[in-house]
């Protein structure tokens, strides 16, 4: 049941009895243990469970016959970097999660007449992120491994493997894009910043000026911190350019594997140009792009090798095997006619023990 009370004037005026304010600060009190409870839940077992994670994950990627040698080799090469980099993401996601989710969950509670008005919504909050950590222990303890030994134990006819040469230049590949796509999206941010941050209190402002006299007094203090965050906002979006461009190295690989080695160069391109055109599209509401638009370009699907082609082969053989016995056949019978000229045809169908 809620708290409102907007049919009473002096409620209103008396900032809807300071509940945003006691919400507020109910919310930034719980949200530092809080916050410490996820952070060291969270990336607590992300360091336990480090050393079995390397083991059963190295042995999984030895024992399956999914992938071929090459890529065995280049997964024992790059798996390194991946599980040192999965406790630094936990950190940083179970940082973002206990602020947020704590904060959020003991603001919105203060409104709610069902929870008690100064300690409400604080057990529930511990609780959550408490399930919450139980539920990432099952993760990485039961499902993350059920999977590795799935893939350790299926069977295939034939794994799937590249050759040194293409993962040669698919590495390659993979740093160009990164390096060219952190370059010039992060100069693509830098340059937009301001143009995004005035969007941004566009947008807050325009939707203020719509709120009633009700919701003015409600959210008025929650308008003033997001007025204040929003210049970091701007900036932490620099993050997510830098994120794609990593994402654009993966992609150009992917895109030299698939079609050949100018269609992986030119990929990044076609990335900076995606986000060029979606950021135009919301910050100065056109959708266009300073960069060419390269998603077509050298984009040259290569020769089917190895089986298929065999199949082909091996078919066409046998078809013209069959053709040839066909043909002798023929002859034969066109031979055996011409050696016997009298022989009716009547007789050709009668067994030699009924003919008199």
């Amino acid at each position: 049941m809620s708290r409102f009370k907007d049919n009473n004037n002096l409620w209103l005026l008396c900032c809807c009895g300071c509940l945003p304010i006691i919400g507020f600060i109910k919310g930034l009190i719980i949200a530092i243990p809080v916050s410490i409870m996820s952070i060291f839940g969270f990336t607590g077992i992300a360091l336990i469970l480090l050393p079995h994670d390397i083991v059963l994950t190295y042995r999984a990627f030895i024992k399956t016959s999914i992938i071929g040698i090459n890529l065995k080799i280049l997964s024992m090469l790059l798996l390194p970097f991946a599980l040192a980099g999965w406790p630094i993401l936990v950190l940083f996601s179970s940082c973002c999660l206990g602020f947020i989710y704590s904060f959020y969950g003991a603001t919105v509670k203060t409104f709610d007449s069902g929870y008690n008005l100064f300690f409400g919504g604080i057990t529930e909050v511990f609780l959550d992120i408490l399930e919450f950590i139980k539920k990432f222990w099952h993760f990485n303890y039961h499902s993350y491994y059920c999977y590795l030994f799935e893939m350790e134990k299926k069977e295939v006819d034939e794994p799937f493997d590249i050759n040194v040469f293409q993962i040669i230049i698919g590495l390659f590949l993979a740093c160009y894009g990164s390096i060219v796509g952190i370059v010039v999206l992060t100069a693509i941010g830098l340059i937009k910043l301001i143009p995004l941050v005035i969007k941004l209190y566009i947008l807050l402002f325009e939707s203020f000026i719509e709120l009633s006299f009700f919701e003015y007094i409600m959210f008025t203090l929650f308008y003033i911190i997001g007025f204040c965050l929003i210049p970091a906002l701007g900036v932490s979006s620099i993050l997510l350019y830098i994120g794609y461009a990593l994402f654009g190295g993966i992609y150009c690989a992917i895109e030299g594997y698939k079609y050949n080695f100018l269609r992986g160069l030119i990929s990044i391109w076609d990335c900076i140009h995606s986000v060029d055109e979606i950021t135009n599209s919301y910050i100065f509401n056109n959708e266009y792009s300073c960069f060419p638009d390269c998603s077509e370009t050298y984009k040259i699907k290569k020769y089917k090798k190895s089986t298929d082609n065999k199949e082909e082969v091996s078919k066409n053989d046998k078809n013209s095997e069959i053709l040839v016995e066909n043909l002798q056949n023929n002859n034969i019978e066109t031979e055996s006619k011409k050696d016997n000229p009298m022989k009716k045809e009547d007789e050709l169908d009668v067994p030699p023990e009924q003919m008199v």
